[in-house]
């Protein structure tokens, strides 16, 4: 294989950090917004749109390292911390995206948003973890 197909994988997810990071500005905003009693019904609508096209960026993106991993560059799979750590951080996205699933059916649950809240937050921190550790594994 190409060297190229090495970097399919860091693109894709290099893209789905930075939606992700403008997910996390987004869904302060409206954090922001309900403390102040302004409405929030537009950013939501656009945070949870977009959280639907990150959660399937970021586990696609996911998906296409192990594959990179023995294909593109003929190692072990998941012989790396990498691989462990991004484990966990799909982990967290996928349970970030089910709490947001939970709180759309029921928008009073202020338990479910703070977790919710608190999923994202380090999902995202050990994501950007995780790239760091990435830059190791490529060619």
């Amino acid at each position: 294989m190409s060297t190229i197909s090495a970097f399919i994988h860091p693109a894709v997810q290099t893209v789905s950090l930075i939606l992700g990071l403008f997910l996390l500005a987004l869904g302060l905003r409206i954090r922001k917004n309900r403390q102040s009693g302004a409405q929030t019904a537009r950013l939501s609508s656009l945070h949870m749109r977009l959280g639907r096209c990150f959660t399937a960026l970021i586990a696609g993106g996911y998906l296409i390292g192990p594959i990179g991993m023995r294909y593109a560059l003929g190692e072990t799979v998941f012989a790396s911390a990498h691989g462990y750590f991004g484990t966990l951080a799909l982990a967290l996205f996928l349970g970030t995206a089910y709490l947001g699933r939970k709180l759309r059916l029921a928008p009073g649950r202020e338990d479910i948003r703070q977790i919710h809240v608190f999923c994202a937050f380090i999902a995202v921190f050990v994501s950007l973890a995780v790239a760091i550790l990435g830059f190791q594994l490529l060619p």
